[in-house]
């Protein structure tokens, strides 16, 4: 499915993208094959036809950060049909809710196994297996997980291809947040965790945090992990 993107070749929009379509190139591979029938003008062909060969080259040595950040907001499901099976999802609690605040928990589903990371315990752990993850998926975590992550943890740049699915579920029209989606499209939360929120996470930290509430630290555990496993979903 990836090699049937060509909205992110520079200059190619509907239009063009519909001219591509009438002359019968609907994958990568028909335009290396017939680069004389390429229907733009002679200039423009030359160029969109070196894009097209860089993005084969990609696919060849599966290069899943170049389709990560290549790939237009309208393709980005491409990367997930391609390279599920090297998914790892991602979502985080904080103490706050801004973007200050510091990290409670983080909950990975990665290679089948759900990763609790919880402060004062293992938080530090998370970093030991952030290199071992090749695509994560978070939801909004463009703008709130990884930069809260990269603030707490005094990191750089996320060593890894990151797609973040509220843009993938916007551009094929499911709008809103991760909880409205799932009512959309039919996904089941357990019943006792139905109306939980992050600000319901943040009071379930704090009843762990000083008073060691077990059931609250059980709660908090299943509220994150319940939102990693709707992400798979």
């Amino acid at each position: 499915m990836i090699d049937k993107a060509f909205l992110h070749f520079r200059g190619v929009g509907k239009k063009n993208l519909e001219k591509l379509e009438i002359a019968g190139f609907d994958n990568w591979s028909k335009v290396l094959e017939k680069k004389d029938e390429i229907p733009f003008t002679e200039k423009f062909s030359e160029k969109f036809y070196k894009e097209v060969e860089e993005s084969s080259l990609a696919l060849e040595r599966d290069d899943i950060s170049f389709f990560a950040k290549k790939l237009a907001p309208p393709d980005k499901w491409r990367v997930l049909e391609k390279y599920f099976d090297n998914i790892t999802f991602l979502d985080i609690e904080t103490d706050g809710l801004d973007y200050h605040s510091g990290i409670s928990l983080i909950v990975c589903l990665h290679k089948g196994t759900l990763h609790k990371f919880l402060r004062n315990e293992n938080l530090d752990d998370f970093l030991d297996l952030l290199p071992e993850v090749k695509l994560l998926y978070t939801f909004n975590g463009s703008s709130f997980d990884l930069p809260v992550i990269q603030n707490f943890f005094r990191i750089g740049e996320i060593p890894c291809a990151h797609i973040d699915l509220r843009w993938v579920c916007y551009h094929l029209g499911y709008k809103g947040g991760l909880k409205l989606i799932e009512n959309k499209i039919g996904i089941e939360r357990p019943s006792d965790l139905k109306g939980v929120d992050g600000f319901e996470a943040v009071i379930l930290w704090d009843n762990w945090n000083r008073y060691k509430d077990e059931e609250s630290k059980k709660r908090l555990i299943r509220y994150c992990s319940a939102d990693v496993i709707s992400l798979k979903l």
